[in-house]
């Protein structure tokens, strides 16, 4: 069985397990998943954009977005229009309701980030946080346009 629970497959999902626990107890209240808040924190960012930029930005499989922005659709927090130069386009933008839930939502989520790191000290977390970027942009996504559209999205430690 150890070798089962410190391997870092177990050790991440366990991560991402108490990650997604600490979110929505957080933003218990509101309703809201940390998928569901990811994209509507890039639609406020990167507003309008079709539903597959907006799932590459917010790095989700194509089943996944479709399947929030319906959700998301549904409680009339974000609106989708036709593309003027592309009717086959459909382009997706946060209503009202959403940005007032995204201003909620985001104070929730730095507390909930917070949270999360705190058995670590301020150097521990920095260094935690490095080594999960350099993993997350190491496999999958290593192309130069996810890091520069994340680079501005860090958490921000003070």
């Amino acid at each position: 069985m150890d070798d089962l629970y410190a391997g870092p497959t177990f050790l991440i999902r366990r991560a991402h397990q108490i990650a997604t626990s600490v979110f929505q107890e957080a933003c218990a209240d509101l309703d809201l998943t940390p998928t569901q808040y990811s994209l509507l924190f890039v639609l406020r960012h990167r507003n309008p954009v079709s539903q597959n930029e907006l799932g590459r930005y917010a790095c989700l499989d194509r089943a996944t977005t479709s399947l929030v922005v319906r959700l998301l659709r549904g409680r009339d927090l974000i609106a989708a229009t036709d593309d003027a130069r592309d009717k086959r386009k459909t382009l997706l933008s946060l209503t009202s309701a959403g940005r007032l839930l995204l201003g909620r939502a985001e104070q929730l989520s730095t507390k909930a980030s917070r949270d999360l790191l705190s058995v670590f000290d301020e150097a521990q977390a920095r260094t935690f946080v490095g080594l999960l970027d350099i993993l997350a942009t190491g496999h999958g996504r290593r192309d130069v346009e996810y890091k520069a559209e994340t680079a501005g999205a860090r958490f921000r430690w003070s």
